[in-house]
């Protein structure tokens, strides 16, 4: 399998863990080292148990969350995702100015998420995505 093959092969599997709600099938795509950062919030998210806590914090708030309109392309070890994530809002929301109570509001916002893959895992994510969209549509 090529890198470029390998790269968009593992995000794939990696969105389709989330959106089956496959948490061992998400946790299995990242290394003993990953670091994930949400850029917009500052927040990291390091190792197996970080990449558990990064899982929770969209799970919780969005049980029936989807990532809609996958896009991904990659290569050299890099692979991008662009989707919209899309779900209802029903369950409290970590963030760095403490939790917000579930709005039970509709939102679609769009991501881009920049993985770099080694030996078929994710090593760094460096997640973005329109944070006012998101909070506008949130009534926050």
């Amino acid at each position: 399998m090529s890198d470029t093959m390998m790269a968009t092969e593992v995000a794939r599997t990696l969105y389709n863990a989330y959106n089956s709600r496959n948490l061992d099938g998400w946790l299995s795509h990242f290394t003993e080292t990953s670091e994930w950062i949400n850029v917009p919030t500052g927040e990291r998210y390091v190792g197996i148990e970080g990449q558990k806590d990064n899982y929770s914090a969209w799970d919780t708030p969005f049980p029936n969350g989807k990532c809609e309109e996958l896009v991904i392309r990659g290569g050299d070890g890099i692979a991008v995702a662009e989707f919209i994530g899309a779900g209802v809002h029903e369950g409290p929301l970590a963030t760095p100015n403490g939790p917000i109570e579930a709005t039970y509001r509709s939102s679609a916002v769009p991501f881009c998420d920049v993985h770099t893959i080694v030996d078929g895992k994710v090593l760094e994510t460096h997640r973005y995505w329109d944070l006012q969209g998101a909070s506008q549509q949130l009534g926050l």
